[in-house]
């Protein structure tokens, strides 16, 4: 993915998220298995991630998805600047 193809996804609620992870995954052509594996993380795990139903979720394990899929997690102030 070239960095004008990169874009901001909005994660910030858990469905959010989920749609995010899903849309990296399918755009990087990995399969679920795959980056279950590279992440070290279950498949199941990645399909609750990609549902949105990982309640209490574990950033550790989200943060190795993240990083097998060359994305990054930021958090934005929503008040700043009002």
């Amino acid at each position: 993915m070239s960095p004008q193809d990169r874009s901001l996804l909005n994660a910030r609620s858990l469905p959010r998220l989920a749609r995010s992870v899903k849309k990296l995954r399918l755009d990087h052509g990995i399969t679920q298995a795959e980056l279950a594996r590279r992440a070290d993380v279950s498949r199941v795990w990645i399909i609750n991630l990609e549902r949105g139903e990982t309640e209490g979720l574990e950033v550790g394990r989200l943060m190795r998805v993240l990083d097998e899929l060359d994305a990054n997690l930021m958090i934005q102030d929503q008040q700043a600047g009002e």
